[in-house]
């Protein structure tokens, strides 16, 4: 029990029984604790102690166990009897009732963004109410976390795209500086939100499009960009074309495609482009898609009959299975997996440590579920990556 300057020994003692309670509210016995008298040297003090313990069990707060014996003049134990009551006793409300307050106060912000926005505040809250911090924020930081759920639900909508970080602070809050007081978790949130948890700030902040100048989308097939003075890009040029997202507008087919496939490593991007020519639109995702890609891929989805097929070829791991998830629940309709079976990998790859992480995707509906389970359940899974397999045409009837 080391005291703090300033304040009563047997106050700081009931806040920290407080704290016990309130960090474990489950648990299957009282928290409790001994006095250490050893910090409170005089008679005096041990006097005032013995008076806030008795006080607070008059109160119904605590329960006062004395010594036995020669020791029953001592207190040898202090066991919290209502948590509410002790918070009462202490003059301030429970972390269950300011998380609650706060909670309510940030859910028509979190509201206004997809709907995992506010499931991160609910998971927040429930931190709160144990009396933890949660993204670096305690329950009474209601003005900065009211500006952190701002700034992410406005990113959920897509309101970052093409803004760099100033612009897009003032436009959501008003504050030019509000997203450099919160990058950092922002950042953390997201990453985890694209399934990259680690992921530099700089990864996540080209995925979510937050960027003067968003990097072009790499491509090769038949489509074109046209502007007032004809033609600006040709999806046909050799070896690839690339295309800025904001000439997304102006791109047209040439002729319907036979297939889409997106393609996530560069090397196999180039080796595909310069040794298959099958009439595919094929598209560089760069890792996890940009919002440039993103945006491509649904317009190019939205244009083409349903009957024209979409595949990706990414790695067999984690990262690849949440790049070809993360496709999945971005577009009108997802991809089928080229190249990516269990096979391959168990002929080609090598061996990998299972992965209990891609529990949930293994359970999914998703077309990779199969992967993922072996990935994450199987006797001896192995990861393969995409440089070790040589390009190979769609097989459409797969």
């Amino acid at each position: 029990m080391t005291q703090i300057p300033g304040v009563d020994a047997g106050v700081e003692f009931l806040e920290r029984l407080l704290e016990r309670s309130e960090r474990n509210p489950d648990r299957s016995r009282p928290a409790s604790a001994a006095p250490e008298y050893d910090n409170l040297p005089s008679a005096q003090q041990i006097d005032r102690f013995h008076e806030l313990m008795i006080a607070a069990e008059r109160f119904g707060a605590v329960e006062v166990q004395r010594g036995r014996r020669d020791r029953v003049h001592l207190i040898e134990r202090v066991r919290v009897r209502d948590p509410a009551l002790l918070a009462r006793h202490l003059g301030r409300p429970t972390a269950t009732a300011v998380a609650q307050q706060a909670r309510d106060g940030l859910l028509p912000i979190a509201s206004t963004g997809e709907p995992w926005v506010a499931g991160l505040l609910e998971e927040m809250a429930s931190r709160w109410a144990r009396g933890e911090s949660a993204q670096r924020l305690n329950a009474a930081e209601i003005d900065s976390a009211a500006e952190f759920f701002t700034l992410l639900s406005a990113i959920s909508r897509r309101a970052a795209q093409g803004l760099d970080a100033r612009t897009f602070s003032f436009r959501a809050t008003g504050d030019t500086k509000a997203f450099d007081r919160h990058a950092s978790r922002l950042a953390a949130v997201l990453a985890v939100r694209i399934g990259q948890p680690g992921a530099t700030p700089d990864v996540v902040w080209t995925h979510v499009g937050l960027e003067r100048f968003s990097h072009p989308v790499h491509l090769r097939g038949p489509v074109a960009v046209e502007g007032p003075s004809g033609l600006l890009v040709d999806g046909g040029g050799r070896p690839f074309a690339s295309v800025h997202p904001e000439m997304l507008p102006q791109l047209r087919f040439l002729q319907i495609p036979t297939a889409v496939l997106t393609i996530e490593n560069y090397a196999s991007f180039n080796r595909h482009v310069r040794e298959i020519d099958d009439g595919s639109l094929v598209v560089y995702t760069g890792g996890f898609p940009a919002a440039g890609i993103v945006e491509l891929l649904s317009r190019v989805l939205a244009a083409l009959p349903g009957d024209v097929p979409f595949f990706h070829w990414g790695d067999v791991d984690a990262g690849g299975l949440r790049i070809f998830r993360y496709l999945e629940e971005s577009l009108s309709r997802g991809p089928r997996p080229h190249l990516m079976t269990r096979e391959l990998a168990e002929a080609k790859g090598r061996e990998a440590p299972v992965d209990p992480s891609l529990a949930a995707l293994a359970q999914s509906d998703s077309a990779i579920a199969g992967l993922a389970e072996w990935l994450a359940f199987g006797g001896s899974p192995k990861m393969l990556e995409q440089e070790a397999l040589d390009p190979a045409v769609p097989r459409h009837g797969a």
